[in-house]
């Protein structure tokens, strides 16, 4: 089982630590990465491959329908 790395990435754009994850696919490794992005950006590794980016949740921004947009 491969090893990925979640990098969780501060206010100024800079790693501020890492957790490491075991998955089978990268999709499992993303949504596992879903458990850190609580209010920062991660970005999910597979050695130096990059797996893709988290970004957190805007809470001072409502979500918005399509509806929102006619």
């Amino acid at each position: 089982m491969p090893t990925y790395r979640a990098y969780l990435i501060n206010e100024d754009n800079r790693v501020a630590s890492y957790k490491q994850i075991d998955a089978d696919t990268d999709a499992e490794a993303l949504t596992a990465a879903r458990q850190f992005a609580d209010g920062r950006d991660v970005e999910v590794w597979y050695l130096d491959r990059k797996i893709g980016r988290l970004q957190r949740a805007k809470i001072d921004q409502p979500s918005r329908s399509p509806h929102d947009f006619t």
